[in-house]
């Protein structure tokens, strides 16, 4: 410790490079944060939803097979069932611009039993349940739209051939690392108006070609009593729709999670070896720093040997002056990037492809652990030399 005020006016010597330095170390790691983060945010997401025990079924072929709504009953009657609801994505626009927020018809009587992290107050809930041209929306959406309980909300069909007239009825909320930016209406009001579009495309019979909308529960989201009983529910549902014309994948919503994150492909890797190539400019970046500042320090380094300093000693003062350099620079880019996504609602600037974005303490730890590793890196060249510097070469040297 008595050689910190040393190393600290040694830092602040060339205040200009010290700062360029500290400030590309930052932007670097900020940005870094920023990409890292998505990737570990659904992770953690992910498998934060093992605690909800809830499994989703969903058609075998994918999202353009049917789920008939029926199974929603059928599904809810098993043993080990807490409660089912039918998930049915809209994707409509809202005042004539695509509405880049999440849109399901769901069954207003379970879907928040099953989706029980959100919290609707008992009035609005109950206000909901009775109308069925009401909404639930998220805090945070109704924030973005400034929009309150009471107000309309419509929607025009994009995917679907039918608008939606709907009143918001109620506003969930629930902690900050979930969807807030949802809209949830009756399932029954959209199934209504695609029965009455059928009904006038096919001369007023049902024909199977024109109800192939109607009916559709899109996936059935279920809530289980226990964790140990999803696995079997799971097979025992794709069991029993196996041989039927609309056969079933059912799966626990962290691998439905997972599936999403495996579409991205690639990606991934990618992003990651963008991050190998920002730690190795900050290595050539912060080494330079270092290398013109032993080479301003050429004599005072030969004068520090000649009064007793030893050579590890030598070695010690500059490696924590780069360590502190770019440790400073670190904390600034990761734990200022993770201090920012706190006080800041960031997803609001994402066009609505987040719902929420957050820097996790493992990223950020990570971020300001590559900062000290790049002074210890980029100070290890130029410390070795200035420790192996001849004492009488360094006093002859005019710098």
């Amino acid at each position: 410790m008595k050689y910190l005020t040393y190393i600290l006016r040694n830092a602040r010597r060339n205040p200009v490079r010290t700062g360029l330095t500290v400030a590309s170390t930052a932007i670097c790691l900020f940005l870094m944060m920023i990409l890292l983060s998505f990737f570990a945010m659904n992770e953690e997401a992910t498998k934060a939803s093992r605690a909800y025990n809830r499994i989703i079924v969903m058609n075998a072929n994918g999202f353009a097979g049917m789920v008939p709504v029926a199974r929603v009953r059928q599904v809810a009657a098993m043993d080990g069932v807490a409660a089912a609801t039918a998930f049915s994505w809209y994707g409509g626009k809202y005042q004539n611009e695509r509405a880049l927020f999440a849109q399901f018809a769901a069954d207003a009587d379970s879907v928040f039993d099953v989706l029980d992290e959100f919290k609707v107050p008992p009035d609005q809930l109950a206000d909901f349940k009775a109308n069925k041209d009401g909404a639930v929306i998220g805090r945070k959406l109704a924030q973005d739209l400034k929009l309150k309980v009471g107000d309309s909300l419509p929607l025009q069909g994009d995917i679907y051939p039918v608008d939606l007239k709907l009143n918001v009825r109620g506003i969930y909320d629930g902690s900050s690392r979930s969807d807030l930016r949802m809209c949830i209406f009756h399932y029954e009001y959209l199934d209504e108006l695609l029965k009455q579009v059928s009904m006038a495309s096919s001369g007023g019979s049902l024909a199977t070609s024109s109800s192939q909308r109607s009916g559709n529960a899109g996936m059935v989201f279920v809530k289980c009593k226990a964790a140990d009983s999803t696995a079997p529910l799971c097979r025992k549902i794709d069991d029993e729709y196996r041989s039927t014309e609309f056969p079933t994948r059912t799966q626990t919503e962290e691998a439905f999670g997972q599936m999403f994150s495996e579409m991205l492909g690639d990606l991934k890797d990618t992003i990651y070896w963008i991050g190998g190539a920002v730690v190795i400019s900050l290595l050539f970046v912060a080494g330079n720093a270092m290398a013109m500042a032993m080479r301003e320090r050429t004599t005072e380094v030969a004068v520090l040997k000649a009064i007793g300093f030893t050579k590890g000693l030598v070695l010690l003062l500059v490696l924590s002056e780069a360590v502190l350099v770019a440790g400073f620079g670190g904390a600034l880019g990761s734990l200022g990037c993770k201090a920012l996504c706190e006080a800041v609602d960031m997803s609001q600037f994402t066009g609505g492809m987040l719902p929420f974005f957050y820097v996790p303490w493992n990223t950020a730890l990570i971020g300001l652990g590559v900062s000290f590793f790049v002074g210890l890196a980029s100070g290890l060249a130029p410390a070795a030399l200035a420790a192996n510097a001849s004492v009488i070469d360094g006093l002859r040297k005019v710098v």
